[in-house]
C-alpha cells in the first residue's frame, strides 16, 4: 500500500524530530535501568558497556536521520517539493546537534554514580 503525498510529505517533514525523541527516550531509559542495577555495567575495552550502546545509538539514530534528509518529496508542486526539503534538512541539522550533544555527555560525564 503507497501512501499518499500529503502523508509521506508529512512524515518526511517530522522523522528527524521523531527519531531524535526515539533515541531520546532509549538512552535516557536504557541508562536508568542500567544504572539501577549496579552489577550491570560491565567495561569493554576501557569503557563501560552502556557508553558503547548509547554511543552506537547515537550513531544509528544520526545514520537514520541523514538517510531522511536525502528522500525525495512527493508533493505535484514544485515549490512544496523545495520547502519540503529545506524544512526536513533543517530540522534535521537541529536534530543532528541534538544528537550529538547527547552523546558527547556520554564520554564526559560517567553514566552511573
Amino acid at each position: 500500500m503507497r501512501s499518499s503525498p500529503f502523508t509521506h510529505d508529512f512524515l518526511l517533514l517530522f522523522s528527524a524530530p521523531l527519531i531524535w525523541a526515539l533515541h531520546f527516550v532509549a538512552i535516557y531509559g536504557f541508562n536508568g535501568i542500567l544504572c539501577a542495577r549496579p552489577g550491570a555495567n560491565a567495561a569493554w575495552l576501557g569503557l563501560s558497556v552502556a557508553t558503547w550502546v548509547l554511543l552506537a545509538a547515537g550513531l544509528a539514530a544520526a545514520a537514520a536521520i541523514v538517510a531522511c534528509m536525502t528522500v525525495a518529496p512527493r508533493d505535484a508542486a514544485r515549490e512544496n517539493r523545495r520547502f519540503v526539503r529545506w524544512v526536513t534538512r533543517g530540522l534535521g541539522g537541529l536534530a543532528l546537534v541534538a544528537i550529538a550533544w547527547e552523546t558527547m555527555s556520554v564520554l564526559l560525564v560517567p553514566g552511573c554514580p
